[in-house]
């Protein structure tokens, strides 16, 4: 099974060089790479022309952004799986493809976890309910796995700057019902330094995403379950739920039975 890593990188030539790096050092080698260079001016191009005999597909021209870029880096791949990771992340250790395809995992979209590279701590936790995962959050982009056969039909919107990667979740998950498997692995470090960083800038387009999407009354009940899903009570059922389904058939008898007192 061949995976196809695609690199996209802006005049981040010290971020590119950890990239390449993280890369170079993997045990697991069935993988082609392919760097996307938006026209660098900082002795970038310079070092993708120094590693280029390691590369399937490069370039360094102008474009029209990052997921412009990302496009153009789908259109040249040829695996059966995709992975996006940009300049300045870097994969986590020297074995983690190795891990990732043991598992032999054939869901249209798998994805492990991601670690912050500032503290080494996880970058988000995943929600049981891939549905609330998707409305609430993301997923780890750069932690991901997509099958190419999923670009088909679908390619990132290059209206957006900086969410069009959980717009492509919602689009191939919620509309074309990929499947999914979360898997316990770290994938990848993020550089925290990028454009995705920038949290009101992402909150912004978020919010135009989701009204597009969901409906402002749907919207509202759904922030009002995930409170109830949050709430002490919920919290402690699931817990209860999970170490005795009996115990917790009572417990749900009885707060019901109080309710109507």
């Amino acid at each position: 099974m061949k995976l196809s890593i695609i690199t996209v990188n802006y005049n981040n030539q010290d971020g590119l060089q950890r990239t390449i790096d993280s890369v170079l050092c993997q045990t697991w080698k069935d993988f082609e790479w392919l760097v996307v260079d938006g026209g660098s001016t900082d002795g970038s191009k310079e070092l993708i022309q120094q590693y280029q005999q390691l590369f399937s597909y490069w370039c360094s021209e102008p474009d029209k952004g990052v997921y412009n870029a990302m496009n153009k880096g789908i259109k040249h791949a040829v695996g059966d799986y995709l992975l996006f990771l940009n300049s300045g992340d870097a994969l986590y250790d020297q074995d983690v493809l190795q891990r990732v395809f043991d598992l032999k995992s054939e869901a249209d979209i798998i994805s492990g976890q991601m670690v912050r590279m500032d503290n080494n701590e996880l970058l988000r936790s995943y929600d049981k309910s891939l549905f609330m995962q998707l409305y609430r959050d993301t997923l780890n982009h750069q932690g991901t796995f997509i099958k190419r056969t999923l670009f088909r039909d679908l390619l990132y919107d290059e209206r957006l700057r900086i969410v069009s990667d959980w717009k492509f979740w919602l689009d191939a998950i919620l509309k074309g019902n990929a499947s999914v498997d979360v898997i316990p692995v770290i994938v990848a470090r993020q550089d925290m330094t990028g454009l995705s960083s920038n949290l009101a800038a992402q909150e912004q387009e978020k919010q135009v995403v989701l009204d597009a999407y969901f409906p402002k009354l749907l919207q509202q009940e759904l922030e009002n379950y995930q409170k109830v899903r949050e709430s002490v009570f919920y919290i402690y059922g699931e817990k209860l739920r999970q170490k005795s389904h009996a115990l917790y058939a009572i417990g749900w008898r009885l707060l019901r039975l109080l309710s109507k007192i």
